[in-house]
Parts: structure tokens; sequence; C-alpha cells
């Protein structure tokens, strides 16, 4: 029903607009605080790192005409994560692109139904700093022995790669004897270097008497491996206590919406809408990271197969993620029509008619200036908790960025799906389905 407004209603409106305007000046000034971002120098694109690659494999003899080419953008998250842990994001920084080679470009050539593939990785600073050629176990080669095989290794090192052999450890050698061939992968790591009991490490590997691979990482502690499992194991306990106040929820929900089904007060199309919208995006999501999935395309299927069944897969993903919707809306629309008989039903919300009522506008004035208020929430959350110890580490949020058709449809998904199935579960029913066991309704 259409109404004037009151100068209560422009008091709240005001009071609104001065809440948004305070948050989003507190989240703005201190987001990258709470919330720290790596900065990555994206001097080479995509396609400059795969004509590089291209390069080095050409001219090793490899033609690679004929085979399918994918690429993404990653980077060792557990270096990540050791580097931001030890040294501090301001630290990790430092070390990260000298010596630290972390974010890079992937390349990646197969055949279908084929062992054989080449595998090359440039920074993204236009550094090659891994290359991989597998073939199979029977494949012939050379048979030579450890010190003729250092000798050819520790040449493509310093002539191929321009290393500085004083500036380097040798560490250990690891033999391979395979049915035609003897592969030999020599490690070293950087002099003068070290992040703890963590060090830089350089590989090559020959195959027979040709280089298969070469690269480079930080080798982690596994006492520091160890230690951070543990730390994580907190988190993963407290994860478990929520995720089992959430089953009693889903399984209440589910007699509620039983008793609606057998007493007729489902409103179906209501549901059937969110569910499907939820189904479309995540359809859409999941075909949008498509070229992350193809990366990993197991060379033992053929091509179509696979898309295939990454096809299905994404169906099945769709057809769930509707489902779980669908029902959250099945299961706690009646209770909110009951309970909050004087509000706008969930289904008139956004029909010709709700959306010129009052009560939407105000709602909506109000969700928006709640964003900025969470934001400024959750920023001075993160900071506080980082006085009494508590750390995360830096967001990197270049992955849907760079590797996906469309990056902005996955922040449609993460939007919409917490959005209604939190809205659904924990306010929609959780608050009236409490209520009718507890006295007070602030306790619900």
């Amino acid at each position: 029903m259409e109404t004037r407004l009151t100068r209560k209603d422009f008091a709240f409106i005001g009071g609104c607009v001065l809440i948004a305007a305070v948050s989003l000046a507190v989240g703005v000034h201190y987001f990258y605080q709470a919330f720290p971002e790596a900065s990555i120098d994206f001097r080479v694109t995509r396609d400059e790192a795969k004509e590089q690659a291209v390069d080095f494999i050409a001219a090793r003899g490899f033609e690679l005409a004929d085979y399918r080419h994918s690429a993404i953008f990653r980077y060792d998250n557990d270096t990540k994560t050791f580097l931001e842990r030890e040294l501090g994001l301001e630290g990790a920084t430092q070390v990260i692109g000298d010596p630290v080679q972390l974010w890079r470009w992937s390349n990646r050539w197969v055949r279908e139904l084929e062992k054989e593939e080449f595998q090359a990785t440039v920074t993204t600073s236009g550094e090659l700093v891994s290359f991989s050629h597998l073939i199979g176990e029977e494949a012939p080669g050379a048979s030579l022995e450890e010190a003729e095989a250092r000798r050819l290794a520790e040449a493509f090192l310093t002539a191929e790669l321009g290393r500085d052999l004083a500036a380097l450890e040798f560490v250990e050698v690891r033999t391979q004897e395979r049915p035609n061939r003897i592969d030999h992968t020599f490690n070293w790591k950087l002099r003068d270097f070290a992040v703890g009991d963590a060090h830089y490490r350089f590989y090559v590997r020959l195959q027979g008497d040709q280089i298969g691979g070469f690269g480079e990482y930080l080798k982690i502690p596994e006492a520091w491996e160890r230690d951070y499992a543990d730390l994580r194991s907190h988190n993963e306990t407290t994860g478990l206590v929520a995720a089992t106040l959430l089953l009693l929820t889903i399984l209440a929900m589910l007699v509620s919406f039983f008793i609606g089904v057998r007493a007729r007060d489902i409103r179906w199309k209501t549901a059937a809408i969110f569910g499907a919208i939820a189904a479309i995006l995540t359809l859409l999501a999941q075909l949008n990271n498509l070229p992350l999935t193809a990366f990993d395309y197991d060379t033992t299927d053929t091509y179509g197969s696979f898309l295939t069944g990454q096809l299905l897969n994404s169906l099945f993903a769709a057809a769930g993620q509707g489902i779980l919707i669908f029902f959250l809306t099945a299961a706690a629309e009646p209770l909110y029509r009951r309970y909050y008989a004087n509000q706008i039903q969930i289904g008139g919300q956004f029909t010709p008619a709700g959306l010129r009522t009052k009560r939407f506008l105000l709602g909506t004035i109000l969700g928006l200036a709640m964003t900025p208020a969470f934001l400024a929430y959750q920023v001075l959350f993160y900071i506080t908790a980082e006085q009494f110890g508590a750390w995360g580490p830096a967001y990197i949020p270049y992955s849907e960025m760079v590797n996906t058709y469309i990056p902005w449809i996955m922040v449609l998904l993460i939007g919409f799906m917490p959005a209604v199935s939190e809205e659904f579960i924990s306010r929609a029913f959780s608050i009236p389905f409490l209520h009718k066991y507890l006295k007070f309704r602030w306790v619900a």
C-alpha cells in the first residue's frame, strides 16, 4: 500500500545516510589494515608468457602445433602463507620476486590419450622459472653415471638459466632407474638466504641425457607445517560446532517443510523462483570456471569426454544448489508469513505493488546503509582481533579476475547464495521458530 513519507520516515532516512557515511569512511580507511591484499605486478600478460614458454620449448627442438594449450595464473599458497606468517605482509613482499618467485603464469600443452605433455611457467614479471617434459616410463634414453649427469645439469643451470653456481649449495640427488634409461634429479639451495629453517631450492631433472625439467621453490620445514596444521585444527573445531548447530536448524526446517506440505501451506512458485535463480547462477559460475578445470584435464580420457563430464558436473552442482535454496525458501516462507503477518511477504516483495510500498523503500534504504555498517564492523573486528594475536593471510583477488571468462559471475553467486540462505535460515525461520519456545523475542 502506497503511503506518504512522514517526518519520522525522513529522520530515519537521514539516520541511515549518516550511519552509511560514517561506516563507509571507517571501512575504506582501515580496510587494507584489516584485510591486506598482496600487490602483484603483471608486467607480462598471459599471451606474452605463453610466447616466452613456446620459444623456450621450441629452442629445445619440440613442436607444439598439435598440442592443446591451457594457461592459468596461480601461486603456491603454502609458500605465501609461510612467508606472511613468519615475516608479516611487508616482510613477505620484500622477498617475493627476489628471490622467491611466487606469482606465475602456468602453461600446459597436452594431447588427448597420450602421456607426453609439456609444462612451462613464467612469472608475472617475465622470468621462466619452471619447465617439465612428461614422458612414459618405457621411453628410451641414456643411462648416465651421476657425475656425468651432474655436469650436464650444472651446465644447463649456468648456461641456459644464468644461475651462478657459487651462489648455490648442492643439497642432494635422486636417481631413478627406468626400464630403458636412468633419470637424475639434482637439488641446490640458495646460499645466504633462509626464512627460519626454510630454504629456496633449485632443481634440474635429467631424463637420460636430456633435460626433462627444472624449477625453483621454497622448501618449507615439516615442523612448521605440523604446527600450522595444529593451528588450523582449532579453527576447524570451531567450524564443527557451528556446523552442528546448522544441522539442527536444517532438521527443524525439514520437519517444518513436511508440516507445510501436509497443510498445503507451501508457496511453491516463490520457492521455485528462488531455486531457479540459484541454479542459473551456479551453472553460469561453473561454466565460467572452465579455464581452471581445463588446465587439470586428465589426458587418459578424450577431451570431448572431459568437457561432457564438466558439463554434467556443472548441471548437478546447479541442480543441487537450486534444490537447496528451493527447500530453504519453502521451509522458511510459511513461518515467516505467519509470524510477520504485518510485513510484506517474501513472494510479494518484488512485485510491482510491493516495490511501490513505503516499507519496501525504507527497508531497501536500511539494507543499503547496513552494507557499509557491516563492512566497518568487520574491519574493526579484525583489527581488534589482531591485537589479541589473531592472524589471517593476505587476500589474493586475481584468481577469478584473470582466470575466468566473466569475473563478475562469481560475484553475483557469492552475493546471492549467502544472502538468501542466511536470511532464510537464521532470520526468516530461526527467529519465529525459537520464539515459539522462548519467552522473549530478543533471546530468539
